[in-house]
């Protein structure tokens, strides 16, 4: 069972409650069914800057300097002030990138019996995972089932229980559509299907075993607020579906027929795209164009993945003059990756807020960057990585990253600071802080 931790914005005490507890229900919402969009003012947008928050967070810190005449003024004051932070919501989300499991990784994984736990891997990373109320992740591959060998490059099939132990660990949406949802043909796409809708806590969508699954949009709701959460790839690395439904691809109609209807029926739309260039850190042509036709449908957040490598992270003006938070490339989340580029990861953070008048904000962006590591024989690198695990940057020492098996490789020199320098190559000083 997930333990959350919660606190009650009035009074600061410290409430534990489960994710079930707080996300209501995990939905699949038929687009076919007459519904209307709640709140159509929830899709107003409203950009506050982190700093006006830290402003508001600093004027309530500070002593109370009014004199007794005026003290119970002062006393109604706080009183309204602790109302208005009862009624706003503060929903918190977190995404990672590419869970890229090569066969040396779920080697790494194997038990005695034969079976896998993956989640020693992550468990640095857990907390911030389960804390967040809704937690995004991309599997890059597929589970295709005991019909085909396990294997990694190029063709991956990853032993099945990488779901349960990616549901344990927190994560609530699971991007499946990817350039390698096809690597074993519809079968084993259909079975990597089958086995993520085991996980009666996830969200899972890019793969779709009908033309009606294909049709329903998918939806998690948490304190209230609903919200779609949409996907798409750019393609399926040559291999062509058995139907046009199989995979979500980029579809200029498909995507703004999809929008439409998920804002019938929810106050947020997330999407997911696996788009762009692999090993860069500039964003392609078709990015850009996704990104603002996203943002003219007024999607709220767009998280992308793919390029195996941190790309930037920036807000988008629609055509309404809304904006769009889009996060190009994320990087891999875990992958035996050979340069320092690609086992370089991170975590993006931000809250929806929900003012009292249902106006829906997105604030409070920021990034957390974090380092696939391994160890490595060293002449045999390629042969012998092992011991997997991720690791927050700000909690990797330089002795620990002189152990990592990249280091001396090919050249290589892997250091916190070196890290560091390609983390701010791409993202914004102030999602940094």
């Amino acid at each position: 069972m997930h333990i959350h931790k919660k606190y009650n914005m009035a009074t600061r005490d410290l409430v534990k409650v489960t994710k079930a507890e707080r996300s209501g229900i995990i939905k699949l919402s038929n687009i076919t069914q007459n519904s209307t969009r709640k709140g159509n003012d929830m899709r107003k947008k409203m950009l506050v800057t982190s700093m006006a928050v830290l402003g508001l967070w600093g004027c309530a810190d500070e002593p109370d300097m009014v004199s007794e005449v005026v003290s119970v003024d002062a006393s109604s004051e706080q009183k309204d002030a602790a109302t208005e932070n009862q009624e706003e919501k503060v929903i918190s989300f977190i995404g990672v990138g590419d869970n890229l499991i090569h066969d040396s990784i779920f080697r790494d994984a194997e038990l005695a019996d034969g079976t896998y736990d993956f989640k020693f891997i992550y468990e640095n990373v857990e907390e911030d995972i389960e804390e967040a109320d809704i937690a995004f992740l991309n599997q890059e591959t597929i589970s295709a089932g005991d019909d085909y060998p396990y294997s990694g490059y190029p063709a991956f099939n990853t032993p099945p229980e990488i779901a349960q132990d990616m549901n344990d660990l927190g994560f609530d949406l699971v991007n499946g559509a990817t350039n390698h949802a096809l690597d074993y043909d519809y079968p084993g796409a259909l079975n990597s299907l089958s086995v993520w809708n085991e996980q009666e806590d996830v969200v899972y969508t890019g793969i779709y075993e009908s033309q009606a699954d294909r049709d329903e949009i998918r939806t998690i709701e948490r304190e209230g607020v609903t919200f779609s959460f949409l996907t798409y790839t750019y393609g399926t690395n040559g291999i062509q579906p058995d139907t046009s439904y199989r995979v979500s691809y980029f579809d200029e109609e498909q995507i703004r027929q999809d929008v439409a209807n998920a804002k019938a029926i929810s106050d947020v739309i997330i999407v997911s795209a696996h788009w762009g260039d692999e090993n860069t850190q500039e964003v392609n042509e078709m990015q850009h164009t996704y990104a603002q036709l996203f943002a003219d449908l007024e999607v709220d957040v767009v998280i992308g993945t793919h390029p195996h490598i941190l790309q930037p992270i920036e807000w988008v003006t629609g055509a309404n003059q809304n904006k769009t938070l889009v996060v190009y490339s994320l990087g891999n989340f875990i992958a035996h990756s050979l340069t320092d580029y690609n086992t370089l990861g991170g975590m993006v953070t931000f809250d929806f807020v929900v003012a009292d008048d249902e106006t829906v904000t997105v604030e409070n962006v920021q990034f957390e960057p974090t380092v696939s590591h391994y160890v490595a024989d060293p002449g045999n690198v390629e042969n012998s990585r092992r011991d997997f695990k991720i690791y927050k940057l700000e909690d990797y020492p330089k002795k620990l990253a002189s152990e990592h098996g990249l280091n001396g490789y090919e050249g290589l020199e892997i250091t916190p600071d070196n890290y560091l320098s390609l983390v701010k190559n791409v993202i914004p000083a102030e999602m940094l802080e």
